[in-house]
C-alpha cells in the first residue's frame, strides 16, 4: 500500500510537468518570431511596435510602392481593399479592408510621404478598433541592393479585444510581413515600384 501512495503524488507531478510543457509550446507557438532589435509589447490597451524587414529591392523602387498604397488590393489577400479616398500633395487618405483576428477589420489612415527622408507617417483616421499612429522609413542595405523597412507605431485599442495579446501581437506583425510582401510582390510585377500613373 505504500508503495501506491506514493506513486500517485508522482503520477500528479508527472501529469502537472507533461500538462505544463503543452501549455508552454501552444503559448510559444502563438508568440510571433522577431528580429533583432524588434519590439512588439502591450501595456494596458497600447502596443508600443517595431518592426523591420528585408525588401530586396532598391530604395527608389521600394519607395515608389510605398506611394501607391491603393494598389496595395492587389497583391496581397489580408488587404482586400485599399481604396484611395484622397489625394492631395504628398498625403493620401485610404480605406483598408483588412482580414486580421478572423474578420474583415476597416480603417481609413492617413499616409503623409516624406520624400526627402524616405518616410511615410500615418495616422487612423477611422476605426473601431484602433487607433495607430506611426511611421514606415526606408534606408538601403546590402550595399543599395536592397531596402530595410521600418514600422514604429503606437497602437491604442478601442474595445476590449477579447484575443490573448500573443495573438493580437501575431496578428500585428503578419498585417506588417503581408503589407511588405505585397508591396514587393507588386514592385515586382512592375506596377507598384514605377512612378505613379497620372490620372
Amino acid at each position: 500500500m505504500e508503495s501506491t501512495t506514493l506513486e500517485e503524488p508522482r503520477q500528479h507531478i508527472g501529469r502537472w510537468l507533461a500538462t505544463a510543457a503543452v501549455v508552454a509550446l501552444v503559448v510559444a507557438g502563438c508568440s510571433p518570431k522577431l528580429e533583432e532589435g524588434d519590439v512588439l509589447e502591450k501595456n494596458g490597451d497600447t502596443f508600443t511596435i517595431r518592426l523591420t524587414k528585408k525588401i530586396d529591392e532598391p530604395i527608389d523602387k521600394v519607395w515608389q510602392g510605398f506611394q501607391t498604397p491603393e494598389r496595395l488590393e492587389k497583391y496581397s489577400e489580408q488587404y482586400q481593399q485599399t481604396k484611395l479616398v484622397k489625394d492631395e500633395g504628398n498625403t493620401k487618405v485610404v480605406d483598408y479592408r483588412v482580414s486580421t483576428l478572423g474578420q474583415v477589420q476597416a480603417f481609413t489612415m492617413e499616409l503623409t510621404m516624406q520624400p526627402a527622408t524616405k518616410a511615410v507617417k500615418f495616422k487612423t483616421l477611422e476605426s473601431s478598433l484602433a487607433d495607430i499612429t506611426g511611421e514606415y522609413t526606408l534606408a538601403p542595405t546590402d550595399g543599395g541592393k536592397a531596402t530595410l523597412v521600418t514600422y514604429k507605431a503606437t497602437q491604442k485599442d478601442k474595445v476590449n479585444i477579447p484575443a490573448p495579446v500573443s495573438v493580437q501581437k501575431t496578428a500585428i506583425k503578419e498585417a506588417f510581413d503581408n503589407l511588405v510582401a505585397g508591396i514587393d510582390k507588386g514592385i515586382k510585377s512592375g506596377d507598384m515600384g514605377a512612378p505613379a500613373k497620372a490620372s
